[in-house]
C-alpha cells in the first residue's frame, strides 16, 4: 500500500460529525478514521484538548518513512474524495500546526504531485502559512506549560 493515495470512491462517509464536539460538515479531516473539526483540531494542538491517543499502523510515514504511522484523510478543494497519508506522530503534529518543515513540505507537495492533487488544494491559504521554501510563517501557538 502506498504511503499517500486517494481514498477510493465510496470509502468515505461524508457527512459526518467531528468526533470531539459533534459538529456536522461535509468532510472534515479525519484521524484514524475519526472526523475531526478545524477548531477541534485546534484544540488539540494547542494542548486545549483531549490528547489524542491512537494505535499505530505498521506503514511507513509519507515523509520520513519511519515505520509506526496515523492515517490522515484530507479533502483536496472541491473534492469528495480524501488524500489518504500515512504520517509519524512527528508530521502528524506538524502537518495539523501548519509547522512542518521545507523538507517535509517538499515530499509531501511532491506525493500530491504524483496522485494529481496540486498542493494548493491541499494546504489553502498555503501563502499565509508558509514561505517560498516551506518554512512556517504563522504556526499554531506552543501550548502553555
Amino acid at each position: 500500500m502506498n504511503s499517500m493515495r486517494i481514498a477510493p470512491p465510496g470509502h468515505v462517509a461524508l457527512w459526518q460529525p467531528c468526533c470531539r464536539c459533534g459538529q456536522l460538515a461535509l468532510g472534515w479531516d479525519r484521524i484514524n478514521t475519526k472526523p475531526f473539526c478545524p477548531g477541534c483540531q485546534e484544540s488539540l494542538i494547542q494542548g486545549d484538548g483531549q490528547p489524542l491517543v491512537e494505535a499505530t499502523h505498521r506503514r511507513k510515514c509519507t515523509i520520513c518513512t519511519t515505520v509506526g504511522t496515523i492515517t490522515l484523510q484530507t479533502f483536496p478543494l472541491n473534492s469528495s474524495r480524501p488524500v489518504e497519508m500515512d504520517l509519524c506522530a512527528k508530521h502528524l503534529r506538524g502537518f495539523l500546526g501548519r509547522k512542518l518543515g521545507g523538507y517535509a513540505y517538499t515530499q509531501l507537495r511532491r506525493q500530491l504531485a504524483a496522485v494529481g492533487i496540486d498542493v494548493h488544494d491541499v494546504f489553502l491559504l498555503h501563502e499565509a502559512f508558509y514561505d517560498a521554501q516551506g518554512r512556517a510563517l504563522q504556526p499554531t501557538a506552543e501550548p502553555d506549560g
